[in-house]
């Protein structure tokens, strides 16, 4: 028996050995990966930063704002501002065809020599949220102030940066005489930060009538971060190949009511509390897949040894990492189904039992599930309570398809990236945006779809997003157009 123990003992040890020696054999082949890594050749363009600067600055200052209500829509900021680009992009406007969409949204085509080929789309839009607390901002949000190294202003960052740097590109191209292999169009709408549905759902339309085919679309989402990613030293681009899917549901408890001195052992809000209650404590589950298990391998070379030991083998740690990732807000968001209750509302008086008590959640959908699967999951949660459930009217939406990181697509646009930042080149790596933009309409176009936005960000600065103080440092600004001529030139060739 001794004998058997013994050899069992010094099998188990040897299998313990052949496993780290793989474990450690795979850490060091993919740490080759970023040995490999050629340089960059640098871009090559002229810009006028003085000028740049001060035509952005000027397009902060229309008050493009879309609310809940389209009611309260100013269309004549939105004209103005439409003006205002006409008078700075004489080129653009000049030689490629122009068309209003939706009454408000905007559609550039810049036909290409080879008009057989997939066309190229670069998205924008052109509104912005409302700017709350006007008065605690530095600077007036639509005064578009040039201080302190930085351009404010409500859209600095989401997204009229998107809409000046695509024109502002366009227009330099134009300028040095280039002429695109494929076809390049140009779309800004004009509702995105209220769903899209006139804007960029209309433009998807459009040209899906007139048979385009697109070989990638471009649109907001996805930024270059540094010192945001534990254990990577280099900046990272974020190029966003999927978004999550969004749904919010209106729960209503009811009871019978009556005088608060005798409350029955089930009041409307006791219903609803012990609801959401079911609901914080039955998440969906964690899935380390998709967008988020490609960004850690993305992201593995160019780590630590010992986190490269783990992300190497997300087939033995994969657990592991998805449970440190799950314990912020942002990992967990990287992972799953969230739920969040954003309205809560019942009672009339204090000493009154309420007959209604009312609550939305707003879910935000991960790749794999489904606004039906959701909404199912929800009935069978809170299936004997008496809670009728119904949709909101802001509309509902499945993830994204996950376009692909093999493609050529993706590696032009990793190329364009890293070309445009040479003296300090980023890793390019794909992630799951967890908001929605106005991308998703295109999924139908073209099955290579990505979000980038060529700018490096801080948390404060993205804090500032729909916040207060909006703002995108000066030579920021300068790179995001710079981004966008490598990434023009490189997606309109051959």
């Amino acid at each position: 028996m001794r004998k058997l123990l013994l050899r069992m003992l010094v099998g188990a040890l040897g299998l313990l050995l052949v496993l780290t020696m793989f474990l450690l054999v795979r850490a060091w082949q993919v740490g080759q990966q970023a040995e490999l890594m050629v340089p960059p050749e640098p871009l090559s363009v002229a810009v006028d930063t003085p000028a740049l600067i001060q035509r952005f600055a000027g397009a902060l200052q229309f008050p493009t704002i879309t609310h809940q209500d389209p009611a309260q829509l100013d269309s004549g900021a939105f004209w103005d501002f439409q003006t205002y680009l006409k008078h700075h992009f004489p080129r653009v406007h000049r030689q490629l065809q122009r068309e209003v969409v939706g009454g408000l949204s905007l559609l550039y085509t810049w036909p290409g020599q080879d008009t057989t080929l997939p066309a190229v789309l670069f998205l924008g839009h052109q509104d912005v949220v409302p700017a709350a607390q006007p008065e605690a901002w530095t600077h007036p949000p639509f005064a578009g102030t040039v201080a302190d190294g930085y351009v404010w202003g409500r859209g600095a960052l989401d997204d009229k940066l998107g809409v000046l740097g695509i024109l502002e590109a366009a227009e330099t191209l134009l300028g040095e005489g280039f002429q695109p292999v494929r076809t390049i169009y140009l779309a800004f709408g004009h509702d995105e930060e209220v769903g899209g549905q006139q804007g960029a759902r209309q433009i998807a339309e459009l040209l899906a009538t007139r048979g385009v085919v697109l070989i990638a679309v471009l649109d907001e989402g996805g930024f270059i971060v540094e010192d945001m990613i534990p254990g990577v030293r280099q900046p990272v681009a974020l190029v966003g190949v999927a978004e999550k899917g969004y749904l919010s549901l209106e729960l209503t408890a009811t009871a019978p009511g009556g005088h608060a001195s005798t409350p029955p052992t089930q009041t409307a809000i006791g219903v609803l509390s012990y609801a959401l209650v079911q609901l914080a404590e039955n998440p969906f589950p964690i899935r380390l897949e998709g967008p988020t298990r490609r960004l850690l391998e993305h992201l593995a070379p160019y780590t630590a040894w010992n986190m490269r030991l783990v992300l190497a083998n997300l087939w033995l740690f994969g657990p592991l990492v998805a449970r440190q990732l799950a314990r912020s807000p942002a990992g967990n968001a990287s992972l799953r189904t969230t739920f969040a209750p954003t309205f809560i509302e019942a009672g009339v008086k204090e000493n009154v039992l309420p007959t209604t008590a009312r609550a939305v959640v707003n879910f935000r959908i991960f790749p794999g599930e489904t606004v039906e699967s959701v909404t199912l999951h929800v009935q069978q949660l809170l299936k004997g309570l008496p809670i009728t459930m119904r949709q909101t009217e802001t509309g509902a939406f499945d993830p994204s398809p996950v376009s692909d990181v093999s493609s050529e697509a993706f590696q032009r646009i990793a190329q364009s990236i890293r070309r445009a930042r040479a003296e300090s080149p980023p890793v390019v790596a794909p992630y799951l945006v967890p908001g929605a933009t106005d991308a998703r309409y295109f999924t139908v176009l073209s099955p290579n779809v990505y979000r980038f936005i060529g700018v490096r960000v801080t948390p404060a600065l993205l804090a500032t997003v729909h916040g207060i103080d909006e703002r995108v440092p000066i030579d920021e600004y300068v790179q995001a157009v710079r981004t966008y001529y490598a990434l023009m030139r490189a997606l309109s060739g051959p």
